[in-house]
């Protein structure tokens, strides 16, 4: 967005899945103005958000709409790998296209982009901590009539296997070009460990954890773009770790691209849409799945993707923080309990029921969280600090880019959370970066973004602003993040006290209790 000058700029951003784009209707006065609307999120939990934007130029909007149509034109709804592959590639030789897709890492040894073969052992790569890394994607098809690969539509990583389309990560690509042969199409994207902690963190001897890899590329002809994922195993070691053995051979991966001829909107040009995109890898596992199981659902009319168990399926994966689910269930008695203090303090806001302490002892109703803590921290009717929040966002910190890197690491499998750009990690961005402006002494450390996220979780970012505000103020909390850290580390000193007395006791306890048994058994 521009200022009428066409120099100065108001603001940008990408935007990406549009859902439906108009022109207001000729003749009248929104014909100089132009919308679109996008959408989301899961599909069943999906939101969805309208732009309106006016201009004096009524042919600007003509080539605005025109710019849309030629930029979306290839794009669908979603990836082609939410079709459900069958079993086995398709008898129609015609209609099956293969590919090799060759994955390969590297690593900047000297933090000047001399980057350096990572090793490999048995299809599993030997990373490093806190090394800048770079993924080399390889695509060649290896049958059918050659398809053209017109551009890449993303490079994505993510931590783990079976990984959701939400949960992949963006890479910022470097390069995309031909082979020196000219045969296959090399895509390359920078990974900053950073970004990752599952991946940046030392796996413990003996252990690995998997790595999903990701390239969506438009090609010629077909409706949407097409999504090749290889999952591998990865371990990684401290960064002064050295290897002698260097196995430099990538590690690949088949593909079996299945496509219909569909009518084209342009005269003289094929279409298609894809059938099926199926791996060796997934191939082989429901062959395996399906000869282990002979009494089982046919897989062509299963709804589920069943996956062999083998070794490595246990313990390889850390859970990310924000899994599982929480139950919910509350007893009636207790939310009439509640529901009977609230009505008598909503009725004077000064006089805090009795009842509140014990009832908040005993756990405060998932429902009823919101407004139970902003009243209990005296946040209801802050309207000065919440409109403070407001100016606040609007200001530079210097924590920005450390903020950036930490948002995407906070509760990752939440769903409110885990989608880069999202809404959650948004306004999780926003109120970490308003406090780090409020509170210059402390500013920003990774742990308040989990405080932030919790409170986003149960009110509008205004108010968990407010809340935040005053927990760390007025509850002691913001002690805990001043001086070093000095107040954290006596906590877990008085802790590891507190553990050890209790141990102690314990071990005395069932000592006493053994002695008593050997007595009276003499």
């Amino acid at each position: 967005l521009l200022e009428p000058d066409g120099k100065s700029q108001i603001s940008e951003y990408p935007i990406t899945n549009i859902l439906f784009c108009c022109r207001g209707a000729e003749s009248t006065h929104e014909f100089d103005c132009f919308a679109f609307n996008t959408g989301h999120g899961r599909r069943d939990n999906e939101i969805f958000q309208c732009h309106v934007f006016r201009c004096e130029v009524p042919e600007a909007v003509e080539k605005i709409l025109l710019c849309f149509a030629q930029a979306f034109r290839r794009v669908p709804r979603s990836p082609s790998s939410i079709y459900t592959p069958p079993p086995t590639p398709t008898k129609d030789l015609s209609n099956l296209f293969t590919f090799d897709v060759g994955l390969d890492i590297k690593e900047d040894v000297d933090g000047k982009g001399g980057y350096n073969h990572v090793p490999k052992e048995k299809n599993c790569f030997k990373l490093r901590q806190d090394y800048v890394k770079k993924v080399i994607v390889t695509v060649q098809q290896t049958s059918n009539m050659e398809l053209v690969i017109e551009r890449c539509f993303g490079l994505l990583l993510a931590p783990g296997r079976n990984v959701k389309h939400a949960d992949m990560h963006l890479l910022d690509m470097v390069s995309m070009g031909c082979s020196g042969d000219s045969r296959s199409n090399v895509i390359s994207g920078e990974w900053d460990p950073a970004g990752f902690e599952v991946l940046n963190t030392e796996t413990p001897k003996g252990t690995r954890v998997f790595m999903t890899v990701a390239v969506d590329l438009v090609i010629a002809g077909i409706q949407e773009p097409v999504r090749f994922r290889i999952e591998t195993k990865v371990r990684i070691f401290p960064p002064t770790e050295r290897f002698w053995y260097f196995n430099k051979k990538p590690i690949h991966e088949q593909f079996y691209l299945t496509l219909k001829e569909v009518p084209s909107e342009v005269e003289n040009e094929q279409a298609f849409e894809v059938v099926n995109l199926i791996s060796e890898t997934e191939l082989e596992r429901r062959r395996a799945t399906h000869t282990l199981q002979p009494h089982a659902v046919p897989l062509e009319h299963s709804n589920s993707t069943p996956t062999p168990q083998d070794e490595d399926e246990d313990n390889d994966e850390p859970l990310l923080s924000g899994f599982g689910d929480v139950s919910k269930d509350c007893e009636e008695v207790i939310l009439e309990n509640w529901g009977d203090a609230l009505a008598k303090w909503r009725t004077n806001m000064n006089n805090k029921p009795k009842q509140i302490t014990s009832l908040a002892r005993k756990g405060i109703p998932e429902a009823l969280r919101g407004e139970v803590w902003q009243l209990l921290s005296g946040c209801h009717d802050n309207e000065d600090l919440m409109e403070h929040y407001r100016v606040l966002i609007a200001r530079d910190s210097p924590a920005e880019k450390v903020i950036e890197r930490d948002i995407n690491r906070t509760f990752p499998a939440h769903d409110f959370f885990k989608e880069a750009g999202g809404l959650g990690q948004d306004a999780l961005y926003k109120i970490s970066k308003a406090y780090s402006v409020y509170d210059e002494e402390v500013g920003y450390c990774q742990g308040l973004s989990f405080l932030a996220a919790v409170l986003l979780l149960h009110m509008p970012e205004e108010q968990a602003f407010a809340v935040l505000v005053k927990i760390m103020y007025e509850y002691g909390l913001r002690d805990l993040f001043r001086n070093d850290f000095d107040m954290l580390h006596t906590k877990f000193y008085i802790l590891e006290r507190l553990l050890e007395v209790s141990l102690l006791g314990s071990l005395i306890f069932t000592f006493v209790n053994f002695i008593g048994y050997l007595k009276s058994h003499n």
